[in-house]
């Protein structure tokens, strides 16, 4: 009887291998095995590896305490009992076609299961994000508490303690003395003593030490153009007293972008008296590779600009091959136009087409963030900034000034230049009393004869049906419309661009499978079918992982679109891959919109009486302008601003204060929404815009005593 206990305790103690199975990366490997080994009461720790080709996972209890002689036959002993078992529990994982293989070598351990995994060494170690993190705060002068406390507020089962996150701060002091590498775990991976490496994996052999490289042409251009540049842009007013700086990747078409040197300026030097020998050299990770000599009396120590960590924050996530940080006075002042915006907005002007992405009739976005006594400091806000506004090339710091980048110095500079004459444009309509953010740039809100933003007009909509004969004038600033239903009829969507999607789904698939566009599109539309798989909802079948091959996943993907299309299914997910192949149609003139026939003229109303107008759709932003192909032509002309579900699910009350915040109105009641959706209405409603139903041939009935006003034609407002 006790020995069958026994043999029952000891099998509910077996701690398990992880399920084998195959991983689109190496990392994701790892944590699936580190994840489970947690569960179990076990950890791993990377025993050996080669990044590409295979990664050894061993239980960290592996391997035994080892004894060593300190002098003679004296044998240093430990004080205390080792935590090593020699476990021998290993699993390996192979690449194998872009696809890493996990299998079990050995899946048995010889010791119990641990009952606190803050035992573990590996458990205190850092991930490589977080070795980031930590590497950002050190260089903005936090303390080790303080990086803790923002570790643990991105991960609550953080188990690492100060003297851990001390311990890498040390390590980054000695790598930033001795010109290493950290390594993800926390520890000194590899030096850079060399960068012939990466030439040689590019195919290009014998690129010799690391000093050669420093001093080949490329890079020597490359000092010498961004010591050109600070001359440039301080005859422009960007780089005066001192300040302003930019960071250019020396191109080397044998080196992967990521991984390209980078140049930076000096910080507190005159930028007008710039010479090659001025500028700093980093490599790709932000370590000083090569720095200016001193100088004698009067010229200060050098040092590397203060915004370097925030410009290898832009590289990193922009895909930048250059950055410019402006002092310009216009990018500061126009920042304080609006002191409580977070946004600077600006629309149909000819030099908005001078930035990537936008054409003349889009609204240009750039965010703002607040200012900190030391640029270091902004790191996290720009962060932020760049995450919210992913096509953004651009980001205003309110009284300070702009970061800008492109894919190349040339691109960044001609969007500089842009950018600063957007924005002496819209101080100068300012001063003139115009509103930049409209199409027509008229006077700054004026309302029925009330001129300025300060104008109080408050008189009040009434309830129900308004007939032609009585028109209600809005006291709202602003006006924010629906797309179906409101300006076109349900019809059109269910009668042309639905069957246009179902007949031209499969041949955009296969055209534009590779694009990231589309790779965004079918990843939307897989988390979409994962949630209606789980729902039992009618024709869903699996989207297959991009590694089993484009036919497999266009098939699949084709095959859920059109039982969307049956069921009249009308998800953000489709609607989006819907916009982008009915783009196609509308380019080719295969497609025109239909408006109703009071769109146009309600739309013209309003801009002359200087009221703004947006969209708010579950369409893209894109799709939305496709109104510039309608059966009255070009509408955009009247539109300040499109908003899609990026700002949040049209149901929820969320996404309507995010639009407040982003318009910019005083209150909330400044808006009127517009829509034939009744829980689209209520959400708007309790956040606080005003509301109308729009009644309009096949729109779905609404509730009784639902509570709304109510029009028919958009000429009633």
């Amino acid at each position: 009887m006790e020995a069958q206990e026994h043999n029952e305790h000891t099998q509910e103690k077996k701690m398990l291998p992880p399920p084998v199975g195959t991983f689109q990366t190496r990392e994701e490997l790892i944590k699936h095995v580190r994840d489970f080994a947690l569960t179990q009461g076990y950890m791993v720790s990377i025993r050996d590896s080669s990044k590409d080709r295979y990664v050894t996972l061993a239980c960290d209890r592996g391997g035994v305490y080892r004894k060593r002689l300190k002098t003679g036959e004296n044998l240093r002993k430990r004080k205390s009992e080792s935590r090593l078992t020699n476990c021998s529990f290993e699993v390996v994982g192979k690449k194998d076609d872009d696809i890493w293989i996990l299998s079990i070598k050995n899946g048995v351990h010889n010791h119990e299961a641990s009952n606190d995994t803050s035992d573990h060494p590996s458990c205190r170690r850092f991930s490589e994000e977080e070795v980031k993190i930590i590497r950002e705060l050190t260089a903005a002068g936090k303390r080790p508490r303080q990086i803790l406390k923002a570790l643990r507020q991105k991960n609550p089962n953080l188990v690492s303690d100060s003297r851990n996150v001390y311990n890498v701060k040390a390590k980054i002091r000695r790598e930033m003395v001795s010109g290493k590498k950290m390594g993800s775990s926390g520890g000194v991976a590899t030096t850079l003593t060399t960068l012939s490496e990466p030439m040689v994996q590019n195919g290009v052999a014998g690129t010799g030490s690391s000093q050669a490289y420093l001093e080949r042409k490329a890079v020597t251009d490359t000092r010498a153009l961004a010591a050109e540049l600070c001359r440039h842009f301080y005859t422009l007013g960007w780089f005066s007293g001192t300040g302003g700086s930019i960071a250019i990747k020396v191109h080397d078409d044998a080196i992967p972008k990521p991984s390209q040197l980078i140049v930076t300026s000096p910080s507190g030097v005159q930028k007008e008296r710039m010479v090659t020998e001025d500028m700093y050299v980093l490599s790709s990770d932000g370590f000083i590779l090569l720095a200016p000599v001193l100088k004698a009396y009067p010229h200060m120590p050098p040092q590397c600009t203060d915004c370097a960590p925030l410009f290898m924050k832009v590289f990193e996530m922009c895909d930048a091959g250059a950055v410019i940080h402006s002092h310009g006075m216009e990018s500061c002042i126009v920042t304080l136009i609006n002191p409580l915006s977070k946004e600077f907005r600006i629309t149909h002007m000819e030099m908005i087409k001078g930035i990537q992405g936008h054409s003349y009739h889009d609204e240009l976005v750039v965010p703002i963030i607040e200012n900190a006594a030391h640029e270091g400091e902004l790191i996290e806000s720009l962060v932020e900034a760049i995450s919210i506004y992913p096509k953004t090339t651009a980001v205003l710091v309110r009284n300070h000034g702009v970061f800008i980048w492109g894919g190349s110095w040339i691109s960044a500079k001609t969007q500089a230049e842009c950018y600063h004459y957007l924005f002496d444009a819209a101080i100068k309509l300012h001063q003139s009393g115009l509103d930049w953010t409209t199409p027509s740039h008229g006077p700054i809100c004026n309302v029925n004869g009330f001129r300025g933003c300060g104008g109080n007009y408050n008189r009040a909509l009434k309830a129900g049906p308004l007939s032609l004969n009585y028109m209600t004038e809005p006291s709202q600033h602003c006006i924010l419309l629906d797309i179906e239903g409101t300006i076109i009829p349900i019809s059109f969507i269910s009668d042309v661009l639905f069957p246009y999607t179902h007949d031209n789904v499969e041949k955009h698939l296969a055209a534009t499978y590779d694009s990231e566009e589309t790779q965004i599109d079918i990843s939307l539309l897989r988390s979409q079918i994962e949630t209606d798989l789980e729902r039992g909802i009618t024709g869903a079948v699996p989207i297959p992982p991009d590694y089993v091959g484009k036919e497999l996943v266009i098939g699949s993907v084709v095959e859920n679109v059109v039982a969307m299309i049956k069921n009249g299914r009308k998800v953000a997910a489709l609607k989006q891959l819907q916009g982008h192949i009915c783009r196609t149609g509308f380019q080719r003139n295969q497609l025109v919109g239909v408006v109703f026939d009071d769109v146009a003229e309600a739309l013209e109303r309003w801009q002359n009486s200087g009221i703004k107008v947006y969209i708010y759709c579950s369409d893209s932003r894109e799709a939305q302008q496709l109104l510039a192909n309608s059966n009255y032509g070009d509408l955009r002309k009247y539109f300040c601003g499109y908003f899609d579900t990026t700002v949040g699910n049209k149901e929820e009350i969320r996404s309507y204060l995010e639009i407040l915040r982003m318009v910019g109105v005083d209150k909330p009641t400044n808006i009127l929404f517009v829509t034939d959706i009744f829980q689209e209405a209520s959400a708007a409603r309790d956040a606080g815009l005003e509301v109308m139903m729009s009644i309009r041939p096949g729109n779905a009935p609404l509730p009784q005593n639902h509570g709304f006003r109510t029009i028919e034609s958009l000429l009633e407002i």
